[in-house]
């Protein structure tokens, strides 16, 4: 009876020391590795370029409307003047709505690895969080 307790402390000792691991690797380098794959992801670098694009082309358009207000006997609208895209503020829209619904497809792959160790965890993090038909980028 003394022996199967020593025995299942030793074990839990040794499930206690590994979840001290992992937090501390956690807390140390797993929130990094994970902001890293966000910030690397196409879906953050796609939806960004198009808020970008999209707000430099709005105000291109406001550049364009001030121009017109200041010199508006030479034209007579805004939008005949070269450069001026109806289009952009509905591309805004369209980038803010995308960002605003932006989904990170790779934070999947890691929530994969919850029931796995820590080492696999640890060996994952330092390989690309994606198989060859993902197209994303390597971290």
């Amino acid at each position: 009876m003394l022996t199967r307790c020593y025995g299942e402390m030793i074990e839990l000792y040794a499930q206690v020391s590994e979840l001290m691991l992992t937090k501390q690797w956690f807390l140390m380098e797993g929130v990094a590795w994970v902001v890293k794959l966000v910030q690397q992801s196409p879906e953050l670098e796609k939806a960004v370029a198009d808020l970008v694009n999209s707000v430099n082309v709005v105000g291109a358009n406001e550049g364009i409307k001030q121009g017109f207000k200041a010199t508006h006997d030479s034209v007579r609208f805004a939008e005949e003047v070269p450069g001026y895209d109806e289009g952009a503020q509905d591309a805004l829209d369209a980038a803010v709505k995308a960002f605003d619904e932006l989904h990170i497809s790779v934070l999947g792959k890691v929530a994969d690895l919850i029931d796995k160790p820590l080492s696999v965890i640890q060996q994952r993090s330092k390989l690309p969080i994606v198989g060859e038909d993902d197209d994303v980028i390597q971290v």
